[in-house]
């Protein structure tokens, strides 16, 4: 009997022995390992320089590093679904836009996630504002007369986009709508593209970032007639907002963010937003991110959550009226 005790005892003592490092490992701050951070774009965009500065920062303050992964393919779909599979454990993060997370669900009939549930959202980093721009030749200096002019010439002048469905021309049709004049749409490749063409006078109108044309914005090559946003601009707060015009106007946001495969613990999200707004807090990061013309953000995720079902209400909108079908 003292013999079976004896054994019985050390047999429990042998499972503490192996529980107590168990439970130990279970329990060690998060986090305790690399983070992977998959981007669905290819490298070298300023989203993606932006994003691996944050990221950078962001590992410093945590103690482990943010892995960059780039998985480009089907503007954006490739590395979105990839992300949508990755385990919720707090190693696996995804930085995004509005077009890779939101547009691209109105757009293709077979995606294999949902933006809204297949994600989890963490923090908005920045938004990047786009302008109402026309050729130097248009005779409007303001939103007002444009339209006047429009008015006076319905169907007779375009704008560009960079094709059909884009944040661009789902904005143009929202602004034609709103002020009740007609143009012609005429998708592009690229924006680059774009300014060429507007910057020669063949194209009249179209909506881009600024920061591509800032340089013949102020020579006076291209006219900045007003930012698609509810508010001004902070680094032009001359230009502006496109409800000041038409207050009836709803903009979706042209945002960069982060977000986690959905089920990822709450205390780890919020842990993550924390650290990714104290990196925005940084005057350096700031720079860089407003250098290239974005607005930083840095929402907690229940800020974020909220824009990101405003936005998708409003671009079902756009998208009904621009009439894009999916694909």
């Amino acid at each position: 009997m003292r013999l079976a005790t004896q054994l019985i005892a050390g047999a429990l003592a042998a499972l503490l022995g192996l529980a107590c490092p168990l439970q130990a490992g279970a329990q060690q701050p998060y986090p305790n390992k690399p983070i992977h951070v998959v981007f669905p774009y290819p490298t070298g965009s300023p989203i993606d320089v932006i994003g691996r500065l944050i990221a950078d920062r962001a590992g410093k303050l945590l103690g482990q590093p943010l892995v960059f992964e780039n998985r480009g393919g089907a503007n954006g779909i490739v590395g979105t679904s990839y992300a949508a599979r990755m385990a919720p454990d707090g190693y696996n993060i995804h930085l995004t836009t509005t077009s890779a997370l939101l547009l691209n669900s109105y757009l293709r009939k077979d995606l294999p996630y949902e933006p809204l549930k297949s994600f989890t959202p963490i923090t908005a980093v920045a938004d990047l504002p786009v302008a109402l721009m026309v050729s130097a030749k248009v005779p409007a200096n303001t939103t007002r007369e444009f339209v006047d002019y429009l008015k006076r010439h319905p169907g007779k002048l375009n704008f560009a986009s960079v094709g059909n469905g884009s944040f661009n021309h789902l904005l143009g049709e929202q602004f034609k709508a709103a002020a009740g004049v007609d143009m012609l749409h005429v998708p592009y490749q690229g924006a680059g593209q774009i300014a060429i063409e507007l910057l020669a006078g063949r194209l009249d109108a179209t909506i881009l970032s600024v920061g591509s044309l800032l340089g013949q914005w102020k020579e006076g090559q291209i006219k900045v007639l007003a930012f698609m946003t509810p508010k001004r601009h902070p680094l032009h707060p001359d230009v502006p907002a496109i409800t000041e015009d038409f207050p009836n106007f709803r903009p979706f946001g042209n945002w960069m963010g982060f977000v986690a495969p959905a089920g990822t613990p709450a205390p780890i999200v919020a842990k993550l937003a924390d650290t990714f707004k104290t990196v925005l807090q940084q005057p350096d990061v700031r720079a860089k991110i407003e250098d290239q013309h974005w607005s930083v953000i840095g929402s907690s995720p229940e800020a974020f959550a909220a824009s990101l079902r405003d936005d998708t209400a409003i671009l079902r909108a756009a998208v009904d009226m621009a009439g894009v079908k999916p694909e």
